[in-house]
């Protein structure tokens, strides 16, 4: 349709809409959401609306059909339910990285893992340091996250000053941490595991990978068996963010239909209807509507439902998903004596030390013995210190950590808000420090 056939509010809507969309694609724009949802539950928790605010998230929804009846609070079913579409998404985005991103280069897979590995013992190490045979010893997972979203929003800011493939690095850098802290959460934080019920919940998730083996495509299969392994699996003890990663790497990664194949297709309808005496009538001529349903069709076939499932999920879980977590769990009651004993608590000390120093000695630290020992190589264009600055930038925990918190401190109340007061804090001070680190040496190779 073009300009001349639209009227005026076809045209004044196109103004409007057009830079929304650009601003909702953006990559920082998932971190703004963030950060406002944050704030947002920072103010309620110390407002005059906190004792709402609470009693909110303690809801209890529940489902009766007959004698069945399925009850839960909002919080458990955003920490248990929703979050595991995040780890589903989380599971897509680690197999296309493994089979055609980063990942798939032995030279710089060596080197990620090799860095994410340092990344993610020495900040467990120190935690445990502060902990040691202390009943908040079982945090020690909490440090070891890096909140990807975060991360990336902070290279964003000094993307002018550093190579494009530092960002790909911090992505492949990410990634293989969330794999790490995903099986911590699944082995570490699981509680009086059923493993007959654990048992059916893989046995599913095997059918799920057979069916990709054999060609089915059909969404709702995968829908539908996923969801019933997501829930015996939540039933087992397990939590099923184990799950959502699982049946991530089910989903078909390989087209039905060649590129090639859907080219011909493709051109030979288009070809049939452009010989027509008629003009093309998609609305009034059920022919022509039924031959843009085939290309409809063959350009399906021809892309990967793997791919189609992240582009459909990335939105929903940055903009909804993501801050909905963040808005139920990053509220915290504090004054200014509250939130100096938190930091001071072996709980805070060893998060914060694990966050800041302790993902900046692993990560920068297994950069140098990769690079010393050539295990490992960096992408072109960047330098170990801007490893040193992305190793700093890693510290900022925030979503991932905070969800390993509440599942370590479920139910030991002046841990967790010790924890999420550290997490705030390390989370800030890593970003400040990650960002003027990279523009102090930006700013020192110019002057050369």
């Amino acid at each position: 349709m073009n300009d001349d056939s639209k009227n005026t509010l076809q045209r004044g809507l196109e103004k409007i809409q057009t830079p929304f969309s650009s601003f909702v694609s953006a990559q920082t724009t998932a971190s703004w959401f963030l950060l406002l949802a944050t704030i947002l539950a920072l103010w309620l928790a110390n407002s005059d609306y906190s004792a709402t605010y609470q009693n909110l998230k303690e809801t209890s929804i529940a489902i009766s059909l007959g004698d069945f009846k399925l009850e839960t609070s909002l919080k458990h079913i955003i920490n248990d339910g929703l979050m595991v579409i995040f780890f589903f998404l989380l599971g897509l985005e680690i197999k296309r990285e493994i089979l055609v991103g980063d990942l798939a280069k032995k030279e710089n897979r060596s080197m990620l893992i090799l860095c994410a590995i340092g990344g993610m013992v020495c900040p467990a190490a120190i935690y445990v340091m502060f902990n040691w045979s202390l009943d908040s010893a079982i945090g020690w997972g909490i440090p070891i996250a890096t909140d990807t979203a975060f991360a990336l929003a902070v290279l964003t800011i000094v993307r002018k000053h550093i190579p494009a493939s530092l960002i790909a690095f911090l992505v492949g850098l990410a990634i293989v941490d969330d794999v790490g802290a995903i099986l911590v959460i699944a082995i570490f934080y699981a509680d009086n595991v059923s493993i007959l019920l654990l048992s059916c919940s893989l046995a599913l998730i095997v059918i799920l990978g057979l069916g990709n083996y054999a060609g089915i495509r059909q969404r709702y299969f995968y829908i539908i068996v996923g969801i019933v392994a997501w829930w015996v699996m939540l039933q087992s003890g397990v939590h099923p963010t184990l799950a959502g990663v699982a049946i991530a790497f089910t989903v078909p990664a390989r087209p039905k239909l060649t590129s090639e194949k859907l080219l011909v297709c493709a051109q030979a309808i288009i070809s049939a209807m452009q010989k027509k005496s008629n003009p093309v009538d998609v609305l009034g001529s059920g022919m022509d509507h039924k031959h843009i349903m085939e290309v409809r069709d063959f350009a399906e076939s021809a892309g990967t439902p793997l791919r189609r499932w992240e582009d459909a999920l990335e939105l929903p879980v940055a903009l909804f998903i993501l801050p909905l977590f963040v808005l139920a769990n990053a509220g915290i009651p504090f004054s200014f004596s509250s939130f100096t004993e938190s930091l001071q608590h072996p709980v805070g000390l060893g998060i914060v030390t694990g966050l800041v120093v302790g993902k900046f000695i692993g990560i920068s630290g297994a950069c140098w013995l990769g690079l010393h020992y050539n295990i490992g190589c960096l992408p072109k264009g960047v330098s170990f210190q801007h490893v040193i600055g992305v190793s700093l930038i890693a510290g900022i925990g925030f979503t991932m950590s905070t969800f390993i918190a509440t599942l370590g401190f479920e139910n030991q109340a002046e841990y967790l808000h010790s924890a999420k007061s550290s997490i705030l804090v390390a989370s800030l001070l890593c970003a400040i420090l990650g960002a003027f680190f990279l523009r102090f040496i930006a700013a020192k190779k110019a002057v050369k």
